[in-house]
């Protein structure tokens, strides 16, 4: 038998809780001593030490990331709105990085040789290659957030150039099609198919026209939500979308 335990002095978790309840959900029969800022057990076999390293992996990767991402968060220079933006979206990227099974041998590894692991100096120290994933989550979606906030600026643009502009076209049709390509037509029957479609590059063309009306008709299985979203930024009433 062997006693294993996880600390910390840095993070604001209840560490004790958060472990018993990992524990309990894997169902190893392993009851921890727990307190705020500890967890501590008795392990018997191997079996158990595994339970155990799940457990602790699962609180580096699941509980603890989100408080490096939320340090990380609060570094950048960014408004107390843009932060409040970018952290949860950073948190969900970083939820599709984990790596709990690497992340589980290696504290089996650790608990063989020692009894006692300190949280923040074992992400600090052991972690390096996983907190640079996580720096990396962070600046995407902070990119992300501030490309969104550009694109907001422009269609603010172009749908005051569309009301400054004089019509140049009646009414204009736009096709979806499901294999990604898009037709125009206007109430003359002209014509124009396009192999690829992009969100830009149909925003381009109407924006070109001008037109009085413009009637959507989406066959692409509903991937349009967004476009239309953007359609109604820029062209107000004059839009009209069936899908």
């Amino acid at each position: 038998m062997a006693v294993c335990s996880v600390g910390t002095t840095k993070y604001e978790a209840d560490i004790g809780r958060l472990m018993e309840r990992r524990l309990d959900r894997l169902g190893g029969g392993i009851s921890p001593e727990c307190g705020r800022g500890f967890a501590e057990a008795s392990i018997e076999g191997g079996a158990q030490l595994a339970q155990w390293c799940e457990a602790v992996a699962e609180l580096l990767l699941m509980d603890l990331a989100q408080f490096e991402i939320a340090y990380m968060v609060n570094g950048l220079p960014l408004t107390l709105e843009e932060k409040k933006a970018v952290l949860p979206e950073a948190i969900c990227r970083a939820k599709r990085a984990s790596g709990l099974e690497k992340l589980q041998g290696e504290l089996m590894d650790y608990f063989e040789g020692n009894s006692y692991l300190s949280l923040e100096g074992y992400i600090r120290f052991r972690m390096q290659d996983y907190r640079r994933q996580l720096e990396r989550c962070v600046y995407a979606a902070a990119d992300e957030m501030l490309l969104n906030d550009e694109y907001t600026e422009l269609l603010k643009v172009l749908s005051a150039f569309v009301k400054l502009r004089s019509s140049g076209a009646g009414e204009v049709y736009v096709i979806l099609n499901p294999d990604g390509s898009c037709t125009f037509t206007d109430d003359n029957d002209v014509r124009i198919d396009y192999e690829q479609c992009s969100e830009e590059g149909i925003m381009s063309v109407l924006v070109g026209l001008s037109p009085d009306r413009i009637t959507v008709y989406d066959l692409s299985g509903g991937r349009s939500a967004e476009l239309y979203d953007n359609l109604i930024r820029v062209f107000d009433d004059r839009v009209r979308f069936f899908r």
